[in-house]
């Protein structure tokens, strides 16, 4: 049984990552193969898989369905809804899940709601004053309370996401959600709340509404540097926690226990089992035939169901409920469950819920560490040294057995964190062993305890939470000691190869395995040779020349990669003040290549779509020289920021066989910031890369006009991401490039590119390739000429791409 159930949850997820979505009617050829199986039960494993496969196209239809039709994207819709989750305010907008009730267009005429999504994100912008020397906007955004009732003028899109290497998946992740629409709401006087004539309960928002409050007495209540952790910890609201936060805790391996943690449910399900027993003896007294066991399994399954509920059902959450629940379930029903059955059923349970769960790290984590202590300390006969209840159940033994399930968490995830986050901790062992039974046994339930007390006693509650922030920031200033005495090696980047990723799985498997299978000299040296090869011998160059454009939506980074050397241009935009192309598209990708430090960062210009990403960069990447096309302020953590130079006087280098130079720009004409561009052109041979930053038609004019730029480009970068402003006629038809790319956010509201750019590029027969539409694009050159060009839009195609 156990194998079918891994089986079955092995064809969901591996259908996951189909590129395509093969119609309903392909489930019933499946209905041989089931028919067969009464015949030969040994089919019965196959058909587990392929149950799996049909369970995840029909999760994938359901998804489809509830996507936002064509026909109403880019248009003014008039919807009337209900606040739902946990609404995200920063200084410029406010996010937030929008529950449908009824729709209809700007003109009034009514929308079936069938025929619409159910759940919207919206972000609701401070309204723009432009031409105001008076940058400080007073407009306050709307105060949202989860549950009210609005009307709204709404522009919505399908959701989509960036598709870039080593990327977070945004579209799946909305998917995941719930969500079938994104969009923003349209400054209308007509947007207001209203008292609806028909209100329904939602179980969701009364959580929500609790969730609020909760954090609400957080931030009330203290104004400690870690109070973004303590809500993550009490409800599993992660968007307060700042970005070094966020950095500290993955270098040092201790992240899982940002957010509620199996571990931290599990707890709190002991803790109401025990006082479920309690209340239970009490019931006995006055009731002789009532199990006081039954009462506290109810209690036990009932407190982890409330506390998976505050943190959202999150999968580490939802996977340790299920199995609680499940082996609950078997004492009550007086069944035996092995602990691989429940650990199955779990996994089952939770893919069928989640068809799209293998795309959260939570899910690999959770279930890997799970399996990894199963394997190792579940069926090993253990010698005590009497017979008592509790012999071998000493302080040191348990001591013992927390050291041994770290080591064991430690080795067998180094390879899924290598594969995830293309980084591994170090230090992990160390910092876990303090940061677990702090946060678990002392932080979770003061700050359990605290918020129960609330404000019935609220010097005891505001004593409760001191007590837990105070241990949260010496934890801190631990983790930061420790960083501080490892530096760079304390979270090193690594990038396998697959022959070296089998050598150290292989490796692993014989450290885990009961003693007498393998000698376990065989896996420390397997282990040894493979951190050699990984850290000390460089992996093999398979091209001269690769560059690749990021997708980061309306903004330009670009990465260029000669040998080992590594070259930044731009940086992508600034999101929200959490959240920047250079932390979270650029240095991921930089990572997931092998890359600790790059050579040169080049900032083009000041504007945010290029430069907003930089401080971010700065803080995750080693920068060996910072070179700028006019001063950009730099505010890093790092205190190795380098310093910065001018792109316009820097002297022409060369790597290997690639040659780089910046276009001389005379300072009369850099009369703005997107004039003051650095314009680099790479040549490899005879072919010519420009990278020209958003420089417009005058500066074009100027490079041609002193014959800087070759004739025929192999590859150019539309200026001001194909803005009609830029590209001017001159330009295109003296360059001819043969591939023209334009960096451009999907539907973006600039209109990037203009058609009359596209025009010329196309009258010329170059090739165009926008990043909105093909995801990053990879150029690899090999001996001087240009081999393969790639869209990871459609390399790495999964089935909702096509929505």
């Amino acid at each position: 049984m156990p194998l079918k159930m891994l089986l079955f949850a092995l064809g969901v997820i591996a259908f996951g990552y189909s590129p395509y979505l093969p119609s309903l009617w392909w489930i019933l050829c499946l209905l041989p193969l089931f028919l067969c199986c009464w015949y030969w039960p040994r089919l019965w494993y196959g058909a587990a898989l392929v149950a799996g496969i049909a369970w995840g196209i029909v999760a994938g239809h359901q998804l489809q369905q509830q996507q936002l039709p064509a026909e109403f994207v880019g248009r003014d819709m008039v919807v009337i809804g209900q606040i739902s989750g946990l609404p995200e305010r920063d200084s410029q907008r406010v996010r937030f899940n929008f529950r449908v009730q009824s729709i209809s267009t700007s003109s009034g005429e009514p929308v079936a709601v069938d025929h619409f999504p159910q759940v919207l994100q919206l972000s609701w912008y401070r309204p723009r004053t432009y031409g105001s020397r008076d940058t400080s906007d007073k407009t306050e955004l709307p105060s949202l309370v989860i549950g009210d009732y609005w009307q709204l003028t709404l522009r919505l899109k399908q959701p989509r996401g960036f598709v870039n290497p080593a990327g977070f998946d945004y579209q799946a992740w909305l998917l995941r959600q719930g969500v079938g629409a994104t969009g923003y709401v349209v400054a209308k006087k007509d947007n207001r709340p209203i008292t609806p004539t028909v209100t329904s309960f939602h179980w969701d928002d009364w959580i929500n509404q609790r969730r609020h409050n909760l954090q609400q007495w957080v931030v009330q209540h203290t104004d400690s540097s870690e109070r973004g952790i303590l809500v993550a910890l009490l409800i599993g609201d992660s968007a307060l926690v700042e970005k070094v936060q966020w950095q500290r805790m993955q270098q040092t391996g201790t992240s899982h226990l940002i957010a509620i943690s199996g571990l931290h449910v599990g707890f709190l399900a002991l803790f109401g089992f025990y006082v479920g027993l309690l209340l239970g003896k009490c019931v006995q007294l006055l009731w002789h035939r009532c199990p006081a066991l039954m009462i506290a399994w109810a209690s036990a399954i009932a407190c982890a169901a409330f506390y998976a509920a505050l943190a959202g059902f999150n999968i580490p959450t939802v996977r340790t409920l299920i199995m609680l629940s499940v082996f609950y379930a078997s004492c009550l029903l007086r069944r035996n469950l092995r602990v691989i059955d429940i650990f199955c059923w779990a996994l089952v349970l939770v893919v069928m819920l989640d068809p799209l769960a293998a795309y959260d790290m939570g899910f690999w984590l959770s279930f890997g560490a799970v399996g990894l202590l199963l394997v190792y300390f579940s069926g090993r006969l253990v010698v005590k040294p009497s017979s008592a209840p509790w012999s071998g159940f000493t302080l040191k033994d348990m001591v013992i057995g927390f050291i041994r399930s770290q080591w064991v968490m430690f080795i067998g995830l180094i390879l899924p964190l290598s594969l995830l986050v293309s980084t591994v901790s170090l230090v992990a062992p160390i910092a876990n062993a303090i940061a677990i039974p702090l946060i678990t046994f002392f932080v979770v339930p003061l700050l359990l305890m605290g918020a129960a007390v609330g404000d019935a006693w609220l010097g005891l509650s505001e004593l409760l939470l001191a007590a837990a922030a105070k241990a949260m920031e010496l934890l801190a200033v631990f983790l930061d000691g420790l960083l501080a005495a490892t530096g760079s090696w304390a979270s090193p980047v690594v990038a396998f190869s697959p022959s070296l990723l089998l050598l150290l799985s292989l490796s692993v498997v014989v450290l885990i395995l009961p003693r007498g299978f393998l000698p376990r000299y065989l896996g420390i040296a397997g282990l040894g040779i493979g951190a050699v090869l990984a850290f000390l011998v460089p992996a093999p160059i398979k091209e001269d020349l690769k560059i690749t454009l990021l997708d980061v939506g309306q903004g330009t980074a670009i990465v260029v990669q000669v040998g080992a050397r590594t070259l930044v241009y731009d940086t992508g935009p600034q999101y929200t003040h959490s959240f920047d192309a250079g932390s979270a598209i650029v240095a991921p990708y930089l990572f997931a290549q092998g890359i600790r430090a790059i050579d040169y960062l080049v900032v083009s210009h000041r504007d945010m779509d290029h430069a907003g990403g930089m401080n971010g960069l700065l803080e995750r990447v080693e920068v060996g020289q910072l070179l700028m096309g006019e001063p950009v302020p730099v505010v890093s953590s790092n205190n190795n920021a380098p310093s910065s130079h001018s792109c316009h006087s820097f002297p022409a280098w060369q790597w290997q066989a690639v040659q780089f130079r910046f276009l001389v720009v005379p300072e009369t004409a850099r009369n703005n910031a997107n004039n003051r561009s650095c314009v680099l052109l790479i040549s490899y041979g005879d072919q010519h890369i420009v990278l020209p930053g958003d420089i417009e038609t005058r500066i074009e004019h100027q490079l041609l006009y002193t014959d800087q730029v070759p004739e025929s480009l192999a590859l150019v970068v539309a200026a001001h991401h194909g803005s009609r402003t830029s590209s001017g006629t001159l330009w295109v038809q003296r360059t001819r490039p043969r591939y023209v790319v334009y960096s451009a956010g999907y539907r973006s509201q600039h209109g990037h590119p203009h058609p009359q750019v596209q025009a010329r590029y196309e009258a010329v027969g170059s090739q165009a390739i926008n990043t909105a539409l093909a995801g990053a694009v990879v150029f690899r050159w090999r001996h001087g000429e240009l081999q393969a060009v790639e869209r990871y839009r459609e390399q790495a195609r999964r089935y909702w791409y096509g929505f």
